[in-house]
């Protein structure tokens, strides 16, 4: 044995024992962390559809494609070193035979070629990350960036390491190339051509020497990097598999998780929601080990667009940084004595000198320097969606911000105070606004509308559901005015429940008072079933959304359909036929509870597109991108006094368009929207009368109804829509 060929062995055997100790040592940390998580029996079980999902999702790359750029920069380096591993087990071999290849595979010169193909490709991946990072910088961009807060040096560390495994592979194969051992002299294009480039004429000795340095280098390298994603936010590249296995499928939208509250078994002990970083499941602990910080989210939250302090990101890192630090002290207790921590017991970025055993997960006031994440950040959260639909790697931000709201509200009585009349009235009155049960049928006066008493008649076809601010609301009364017309125009058999109806509990859960939500939905659900529901027909997307998704939980499973794909059905069976063309431009904004977390966005539009004469055009942001109003999560309830208002936001991004109309389907959208219109008008900004808010119901009823009709008033008087007055968000919580 030459003196090269010991030099060979022994420094890649002591770079893989070092490599692979340090890395063991990470792993067997994070193991025994994720076991100190809470269970969720609920994400086992369905493999034969999460391994369909797997392979969509993690192998085709579905939702990392969703951006096209970065997306395929993505896929060339991810698809690369797949392939390229077997370039690093080739590597391996050569430690202890210079004429290793791969048993079976290994003279395959098909392989050969994709190895010399995907080295470029990756190559030409990292080139492209490496342009998106300077050309998103925070230092150029601020808050606009979506690496924003990340840890920037950690990306260029990653890129770095790529290059470096590429390149000391490279050289390493143009070796073997013209030594004469590289096992596809003809698949290999690359590796031969530099091969002959760079090494004609090279001794033997010179080449043996060089390939020593490139293997030891490659081997230093490679489990370098092994240790480097241990302990970065690269780890998702082990984690991302088992996290998107125990992924809510389709995803984690819809309906919330929470355990059912029975307080009559519930113990002193006993916790409600998330008070410390151990009372997660197991799969939030995932989450937090899987944020690649790419700021997909971050990019895309209402709030953080309209700057307050929540990033969806941040949130999952500052939880990560604080799960990390307290870590060690939640294996063994003992430390929590010592005066000498380790070294790696950091507390979380921005956090240097607390004490991290007493921290509080959430602050009860804005800036409190003890607290994982602020009070401010928790309640801007419209829980619109947005960051879960864009996140690659299925992260789950609005359930773990739900599962902090729920201890916050629940167990510490700490929320913003506007939000507490809104919970009072929900309980003692059956609506947010405190107006009780005897105004729920105003809406009607003077229209013939079948009221349920006792149980469904078997020709009634739908349950209405009015929903709180359909029924309470002045602007919403009228657009549950229109819908009840156009139903009685096609012909549909149709009841409401009348004074019988009452909140769905959706404001309560989102708020985080999980009690008193499912106390309306066991009562509720009681009720859909004592009359005998079956169908059951929704304007309101979170009335929608509760009873559809989240009401089987107790009990209640019925066929639910949003007003806009019955209308869009009606029209497309010929029962509603427009009849006079609209001369008006008009958008379409997508309802966060209808759109991304119900896939809803072609019937309503359906709707629209059935009147002539109108001219459509879509935001920017739309569909599955869209933008919030604002009201989600509670917050219609809440004040907004930080940045910039999230509906004066997506308003002026619709007035971009110069729209007459500015329609939806959703009760809040159209207060949202309608108060910053009226906003911009009080400012004179925009002149009055000159773009309207609308239901899309209201358009289609344009078309077939006298305008009085429409404007919700009993005698066919042509009137305009009246103008609402400009009022807080704090407003809303006690008055319609």
């Amino acid at each position: 044995m030459h003196t090269l060929d010991i030099i060979r062995i022994i420094a890649s055997l002591l770079a893989i024992a070092v490599g692979v100790a340090l890395a063991g040592r990470r792993a067997w940390f994070l193991w025994r962390l994720l076991r100190k998580a809470q269970p969720m029996p609920d994400r086992w079980g369905h493999w034969g559809t999460k391994l369909k999902y797997q392979l969509r999702h993690v192998l085709g790359q579905e939702k990392i494609l969703r951006w096209t750029g970065a997306g395929i920069a993505h896929v060339f380096v991810f698809w690369g070193f797949v392939i390229l591993q077997s370039q690093s087990v080739e590597a391996l071999g050569e430690v202890f035979d210079p004429d290793f290849h791969i048993p079976l595979i290994g003279r395959w010169e098909v392989l050969g070629f994709l190895q010399d193909l995907f080295s470029v490709l990756v190559l030409l991946g990292v080139a492209m990350f490496a342009i998106y990072r300077l050309a998103q910088s925070p230092q150029l961009l601020g808050m606009k960036s979506r690496f924003a807060g990340s840890y920037l040096n950690h990306g260029w560390y990653v890129l770095l390491l790529e290059f470096g495994l590429l390149y000391t592979v490279m050289i390493l194969r143009a070796t073997r190339a013209a030594h004469g051992t590289l096992p596809y002299p003809r698949g290999a294009f690359i590796s031969q051509w530099l091969g002959e480039t760079l090494f004609a004429g090279v001794g033997e000795f010179a080449l043996d020497l060089i390939a020593t340095v490139f293997l030891i280098a490659h081997i230093a390298v490679l489990f370098g990097f092994l240790v480097f994603i241990m302990n970065s936010k690269h780890l998702h590249i082990f984690s991302v598999v088992p996290n998107v296995l125990f992924a809510r499928l389709p995803k984690a939208l819809g309906a919330l998780e929470a355990e059912k509250i029975d307080v009559e078994s519930m113990s002193e002990d006993d916790v409600l929601g998330v008070g410390e970083i151990d009372h997660f499941g197991f799969k939030r602990f995932l989450d937090m080990y899987t944020c690649t910080e790419c700021g997909r989210c971050q990019s895309q939250c209402p709030a953080w667009n309209t700057g307050k302090p929540l990033s969806p990101k941040l949130v999952i890192m500052d939880l990560r940084d604080h799960l990390y630090a307290k870590g060690p002290y939640m294996l063994d207790p003992a430390l929590a004595g010592r005066n000498d921590p380790a070294a790696d017991l950091a507390p979380p970025n921005g956090h240097e000198n607390i004490d991290i055993l007493n921290m509080k997960l959430v602050g009860d006031t804005p800036g409190e320097d003890n607290a994982v994440i602020d009070f401010d950040v928790l309640w801007s959260c419209t829980t619109c969606g947005a960051c879960v639909e864009e996140c690659p790697v299925d992260i789950e931000h609005v359930d773990a911000i739900l599962d902090l709201r729920r201890y916050k509200v629940q167990m510490e009585s700490s929320f913003p105070q506007e939000a507490g009349g809104m919970l009072r009235n929900v309980e003692n009155a059956g609506d947010p606004w405190g107006l009780g049960q005897s105004k729920r049928m105003e809406w009607a006066h003077g229209l013939d509308v079948p009221v349920v008493n006792g149980q469904i008649p078997d020709d009634v076809e739908y349950l209405f559901w009015v929903g709180c601010a359909g029924a309470l609301e002045d602007r919403s009364k009228k657009v549950t005015r229109t819908v009840a017309q156009l139903l009685n125009q096609a012909g549909v058999r149709y009841a409401v429940l009348g004074q019988q109806e009452s909140c769905t509990g959706d404001p309560a859960r989102r708020l985080g008072m999980e009690y008193l939500f499912q106390m309306m939905a066991q009562a509720n659900v009681e009720l859909l079933n004592g009359v005998g529901a079956r169908k059951i027909v929704v304007w309101c997307p979170h009335c929608f959304n509760t009873i559809r998704n989240e009401y089987p939980a107790f009990g209640g499973t019925f066929e639910v359909i949003h007003h806009t794909q019955l209308l869009a059905q009606l029209v497309d069976d010929g029962r509603l036929a427009p009849q006079s063309a609209i001369d008006k431009k008009v958008t379409y904004h997508d309802p966060c509870y209808l759109g991304r977390h119900n896939e809803i966005y072609d019937p309503p539009r359906a709707v629209v597109d059935a009147v002539q004469g109108l001219e459509k055009v879509e935001m920017q942001r739309c569909r599955n991108h869209g933008f919030c109003c604002g009201a989600g999560g509670a917050r219609f309830y809440m004040e907004e006094t930080i940045g910039k208002r999230v509906n004066h936001e997506r308003i002026d991004e619709a007035l971009e368009l110069d729209p007459d109309l500015v329609s939806t389907a959703c009760p809040f959208c159209f207060a949202m929207l309608d108060d910053a219109v009226s906003d911009k008008v009080g400012r004179g900004d925009l002149a009055e009368g000159r773009t309207k808010v609308v239901d899309v119901s209201q358009i289609l009823a344009e078309s077939l109804l006298p305008v009085a009709a429409v404007n919700g008033e009993r005698d066919h008087k042509s009137v305009n829509v009246a103008v609402p007055e400009e009022g807080s968000n704090a407003e809303r919580a006690g008055q319609p």
